[in-house]
């Protein structure tokens, strides 16, 4: 009796102070980012995939093939206007219909979701190419949140030994919604999982085999390019698997020469998201890259 008493203690002991350590959390997440709303309960994640959250499709009077974009801000193109950004960019040079399908915030699940549930306009006629807009911070985001106040997070898969995925939860589960759990999860990430190559290679191209044959079932004949903002050997990523199966990969500062994470291509020192310079400069590049 006395054993379970001294148990019971130390687990209230350890609640209370998980207590006022959201508390603490919560504060200064507030005094950092005052527009975000602490809010814990069931959201499901098809909410945040309305169609004004979305880049209006450019280049529409064009006869081309269409090309289809995913990914997170970077494709979708932060703080810029429409005609700022790589889908705009696309279409004018290479006079060809784009449709703009990344969400800010998101990654390899969103698209994944996005495709298995066709949250894209069906009316696409025969696209020639799906292309990811790929950056480093996706791989964490398979295992953590992209900051402290994304309470509705990613749809969550498993994988199983075969490296399929399926669908576990299309909302973020309420232990997952509290600003400690963000923390310590990663915490984790980054001294324990960061360096993990192995499993974020599995992970990665679990989601991008999957991706695209979600995309082949509306659209077989579809080419999958993965454009990586930056260098994939500074991911740790092995992608000869996908190339074997057909994705084109491309690199931006292979296709460019230029190493877009300095201050003159980025929106301030604080944040590293490009400039419409950087469009500029990759969309003719990828363009001819794919003969558009």
């Amino acid at each position: 009796m006395r054993v379970l008493k001294i148990i019971f203690f130390n687990i209230l002991i350890l609640f209370l102070l998980l207590c006022v350590f959201e508390v603490f959390l919560v504060i200064d997440n507030k005094r950092k980012a005052p527009n975000d709303k602490y809010h814990i309960g069931k959201l499901p994640y098809i909410n945040l995939l309305r169609p004004e959250r979305f880049r209006k499709p450019s280049g529409l009077n064009s006869t081309k093939q269409p090309i289809i974009i995913l990914g997170c801000s970077f494709a979708y193109g932060w703080a810029l206007k429409d005609e700022q950004t790589l889908g705009f960019k696309l279409s004018q040079y290479a006079n060809v219909p784009v449709y703009n399908y990344a969400v800010q915030g998101k990654g390899l699940q969103n698209a994944l979701f996005i495709l298995q549930n066709k949250i894209y306009d069906n009316s696409i006629k025969n696209p020639q190419y799906v292309i990811y807009v790929m950056m480093s911070d996706h791989i964490r985001r398979l295992y953590t949140n992209v900051c402290m106040g994304d309470f509705v997070g990613y749809p969550i898969y498993k994988i199983d030994k075969y490296d399929n995925l399926t669908l576990k939860y299309d909302y973020f589960p309420f232990y997952r919604q509290f600003y400690t759990f963000y923390f310590f999860n990663n915490l984790i990430f980054n001294n324990l999982l960061y360096k993990d190559y192995k499993r974020h290679n599995r992970y990665v191209n679990a989601y991008f085999l999957q991706m695209n044959k979600e995309i082949k079932k509306q659209y077989p004949n579809i080419k999958f390019v993965i454009l990586i903002f930056g260098d994939k050997n500074n991911f740790g990523l092995d992608l000869s698997k996908l190339e074997k199966n057909g994705f084109i990969i491309l690199q931006t500062q292979e296709i460019t020469g230029i190493n877009f994470f300095n201050s003159r291509y980025q929106l301030s020192s604080t944040d590293p998201h490009p400039t419409e310079e950087v469009w500029n400069i990759i969309a003719p590049a990828l363009a001819d890259k794919l003969s558009l």
